[in-house]
C-alpha cells in the first residue's frame, strides 16, 4: 500500500434491493485488491448483510466498519420504492458505528425505522436519531456514531441543488446540532458527471463555512465496472 491510504465509507452490496449488484464477498475482494485501508458496508435500512460481509472480511484481512444508509423522511411511502428517499420530503443519511455500542444503537434505530414505516419503506426521524445516538441521548450513547451527509438524496445536498447554499448550510447546520460537529462529515463523491466537480466545491464551502469536516467517497454500488450494468440497470 502506497503512503496515501483509502477507507471507502459509502458501500452498498446486492442487499440493497434493486440499488446495488455485488455479494459482500466480492465486495470485500474487490477491496483487498485496491489495498483499501478499511472497507464499510452501508445498505439502505439495515444489517442485511453484515454478517455474510464480516466473515468475507475476515477471511482476506480486510478491516470493516458497519453503518447503514437511512431513509428519512415520510411515514406513509409508496410500495415497491426502489430506491429509498427518492420521493418528495425524503433524504438519505449515512450512520457508521465507531464501536460496538454505536453498532447496537444503530441496530435499534434501524429496527424503529421499520416499525415506523410501511412494509419494505422503513423511515428514520432526525429527532428520534437525536435521543438515541445524538446530542440528546444519554452521555453514554453519545459519540459512537460518525455521520456523513450523504449522497446527492442527501439534505445538504438536495437541498443545494434545489435552493442553494444558504438553505444547504441550514440543513448542515440542523445535523451539526442533531449529531454534534465531531461526529459530523459533508460526504463529496464524483462519478464523472459533468456537475460533479461544481456541486463538490460548493459542498466543500459549505463544509469549511460551518467548521465540519469533509470525506470523500465513491458511494459504491458494485465491485467492478464489469457490475455496473446490472447496478444501472
Amino acid at each position: 500500500m502506497g503512503s496515501e491510504s483509502y477507507a471507502e465509507l459509502h458501500c452498498h452490496s446486492q442487499f440493497s434491493f434493486l440499488d446495488g449488484a455485488s455479494t459482500p464477498e466480492a465486495l470485500a475482494a474487490e477491496a483487498m485488491r485496491l489495498e483499501l485501508s478499511a472497507l464499510a458496508l452501508t445498505d439502505h435500512n439495515g444489517f442485511y448483510g453484515v454478517v455474510r460481509f464480516a466473515e468475507a472480511a475476515r477471511a482476506v484481512g480486510l478491516p470493516t466498519i458497519f453503518g447503514a444508509e437511512l431513509t428519512l423522511g415520510r411515514t406513509a411511502p409508496p410500495v415497491a420504492e426502489p430506491d429509498p428517499g427518492s420521493a418528495a420530503g425524503e433524504s438519505h443519511l449515512i450512520v457508521l458505528a465507531r464501536d460496538p455500542r454505536g453498532y447496537a444503537l444503530l441496530a435499534r434505530a434501524l429496527s424503529e425505522a421499520q416499525l415506523r414505516g410501511g412494509k419494505g419503506a422503513p423511515r428514520a426521524s432526525l429527532a428520534e436519531l437525536c435521543a438515541l445516538g445524538g446530542t440528546a441521548a444519554p452521555a453514554v450513547d453519545r459519540n459512537h456514531w460518525l455521520v456523513l451527509t450523504g449522497c446527492r438524496k442527501g439534505a445538504v445536498a438536495s437541498a443545494l441543488e434545489r435552493s442553494g447554499p444558504a438553505a444547504a448550510a441550514d440543513q448542515l447546520a440542523l445535523l451539526v446540532n442533531t449529531f454534534g460537529r465531531e461526529n459530523l462529515a459533508v460526504e463529496l463523491w464524483d462519478h464523472g458527471h459533468p456537475l460533479d466537480s461544481v456541486r463538490n466545491d460548493a459542498l466543500m464551502q459549505i463544509a469549511l463555512r460551518g467548521d465540519v469536516d469533509l470525506v470523500a467517497t465513491t458511494n459504491a454500488h458494485y465491485a467492478t465496472p464489469a457490475e455496473r450494468p446490472l447496478a444501472t440497470a
